[in-house]
């Protein structure tokens, strides 16, 4: 079997591999146990009857004396998967036999064994897997998992969990993942596959994990499902509030199923981030996508060994975040840029000819005037990606703003895109909750469309919604009607 971009994805752990790795980590208990044991059963498929998944993804081999036993004893599901049309995927990890993995997954009949970091040849399909720092990028799958995510969502405080991390502002902090898939996207055609757990201890409600599918989605990947263990007990008891968490998560990956051409759509945003990415970058260039994510800065990545004069076409602004100079190519399309009206911010490995005119003062920066543009040349190396993220929006000025928002309590990874034939636009919103009443958000955008309508997870269909000229400044105001505090939507535009 080929491996197949339209997969959709769950993890399902069972039987003794995953007991064995939950007793070493501490975190087994009783029903627990019970629980990986009864979705080892092939009966346990049941819950997915009628659902949009058609993948598992099971733990085949970690390095453990259960190896064996684990992959004899899923012989069974997976017989039981293929009469269901589900594919089975064989997760490898730790130090696990490689060869003996795939020999015993080609034996038993699963589609495919995901190992990471894989280069070599095999006769049973193999999927690449790395984490966010390493991932396999030259592989040719058509699918790209991805670990080190996180679970969406404002940051819960690691004392105890019911208050809430704040960032520097004091505003909530955010995590998301979508700033990833847009890093990934633009180098891979591949399916990215953002692989992530719930929290533990805490009991999650319905739209957490409606979010949980929308974080990835809205940016043009697809999350792995994975079920919290209460969810899991509870959907093999047949609760009835367990089946409606999970015709939520089946309803939010439908949606997305159904709005498949809004994969290709592409970034507005205005501010490119240029990095090599590498590992010793990542921390630094990534924790800037990252928090112009959560302060729905848009923004285009722009991997510096790909860049051509098209990568810049339509910015404003382009931050250089590598703190070691750039190839002589990249800086003489970056020089371009900038003589032909474009703001260049970067560190003091930019090296600037003597005798430029300022072009301002920042505390921070030396401005400066090139061609009809500006450079914005850092005093020391970029050390602080909250500091970079902040400075970069003030330096291009709220003048430049595409999109606000009012009364929209805590957004993030807001996604503003447009199709490759420029005919539609799209806005995507995920709101976590904050101080707002349902019902009052309004979106100001800058540019005016011809129509817009309103799509929502679990509506029967898109609501019109009418555009009016802004009050206070130029652009154009939507009103949107009653939403609840958490959640996502998305506003299409027809040019």
């Amino acid at each position: 079997m080929a491996i197949l971009s339209s997969w959709r994805p769950i993890r399902w752990p069972s039987g003794p591999l995953e007991t064995s790795k939950r007793e070493r980590a501490g975190n087994l208990t009783a029903e627990v146990k019970q629980t990986l044991e009864r979705w080892h059963s092939p009966i346990s498929l049941e819950v997915l009857d009628r659902s949009p998944i058609n993948c598992l993804v099971v733990s085949w081999a970690a390095g453990l004396a259960q190896d064996a036993e684990q992959q004899r004893s899923l012989a069974p599901m997976v017989e039981a998967a293929r009469r269901k049309g589900l594919a089975v995927i064989g997760w490898v990890e730790g130090n696990a036999d490689r060869d003996a993995a795939i020999a015993a997954a080609q034996s038993t009949g699963l589609a495919a064994v995901a190992l990471e970091g894989f280069t070599g040849r095999s006769n049973l399909p193999v999927i690449p897997w790395g984490p966010r720092a390493k991932a396999p990028w030259e592989s040719t799958a058509a699918v790209l998992p991805v670990t080190e995510n996180v679970w969406p969502g404002l940051s819960a405080s690691a004392e105890g969990g019911d208050s809430i991390d704040a960032g520097p502002t004091g505003l909530p902090w955010l995590n998301l993942n979508s700033w990833y898939i847009q890093l990934a996207r633009a180098r891979t055609q591949a399916v990215v596959w953002a692989v992530f757990d719930p929290p533990r201890g805490r009991l999650l409600q319905p739209w957490e994990y409606v979010m949980a599918v929308a974080d990835p989605e809205s940016a043009g990947g697809r999350w792995v499902i994975s079920l919290d263990d209460r969810l899991r007990a509870a959907l093999a008891a047949g609760s009835e509030t367990a089946g409606k968490t999970w015709a939520a998560i089946c309803e939010a990956i439908s949606f997305f199923d159904n709005h498949p051409g809004w994969r290709s759509f592409r970034s507005l945003g205005l501010v490119g981030v240029v990095s090599d990415f590498s590992e010793s970058n990542f921390d630094l260039s990534g924790e800037i996508l990252n928090l112009m994510a959560r302060r729905d800065l848009m923004f285009r990545p722009i991997w510096a060994h790909e860049a051509t004069e098209s990568s810049f076409s339509g910015l404003k602004a382009v931050v250089y975040a590598d703190n070691q100079p750039p190839a002589q190519s990249l800086r003489q399309l970056l020089t371009a840029f900038v003589k032909a009206g474009g703001l260049l911010i970067a560190g003091p490995a930019w090296k600037t000819d003597a005798g430029l005119a300022a072009a301002g003062r920042h505390p921070r920066f030396d401005l400066l005037a090139f061609g009809k543009g500006r450079l914005a040349i850092a005093h020391e190396d970029f050390s602080d990606p909250y500091q970079v993220a902040v400075d970069t929006q003030i330096l291009l000025s709220h003048a430049n703003d595409l999109v606000r928002f009012y009364n929209s309590g805590s957004t993030g990874g807001t996604q503003y895109t447009a199709s490759p034939d420029g005919k539609q636009a799209l806005l995507q919103v995920l709101s976590y909750g904050g101080s707002r009443a349902a019902g009052l958000m309004t979106i100001w955008l800058r540019d005016a469309y011809r129509t817009a309508r309103l799509w929502r997870i679990g509506a029967s269909g898109p609501v019109p919604v009418e555009q009016t000229p802004a009050e206070d400044f130029n652009g154009f105001e939507y009103k949107l009607p009653p939403l609840p505090p958490q959640g996502y939507f998305a506003l299409e535009f027809d040019t």
